[in-house]
């Protein structure tokens, strides 16, 4: 890695970087970067630690964006295309039996 003048490790990733005594004076403007879609390398001593990203829940479901608001769901880094579908299971029981079992499963709770 190149260093500066000062003895600073650059790093050449096409996303902002910040030392944490910077992140920590600094943190509203950071985390606005993040909300307008920018990824922030966090350092320590120029060091990296960790990324923050932008959280993206936009056609989640309601039920899914509190268990990912919980930690209970993370989401995928890529959602799967609309156009791939998944694939029909083997079998062919009804959804009224399937229903049905499902209650009698519940009940035996």
């Amino acid at each position: 890695m190149p260093d500066d003048q000062d003895g600073h490790i650059r790093y050449n990733w096409d996303m902002r970087t910040v030392n944490i005594s910077d992140l920590k004076a600094q943190l509203s403007a950071h985390i606005k970067f993040v909300q307008d879609g920018e990824e922030v390398l966090v350092c320590d001593r120029n060091k990296p630690v960790a990324r923050i990203v932008p959280c993206r829940l936009e056609g989640d479901s309601a039920q899914e964006q509190r268990l990912i608001v919980r930690g209970v769901l993370t989401p995928p880094l890529n959602k799967r295309p609309a156009s791939v579908s998944w694939p029909q299971p083997p079998g062919n029981v009804s959804d009224k039996v399937m229903e049905q079992l499902w209650q009698e499963e519940r009940e035996s709770r």
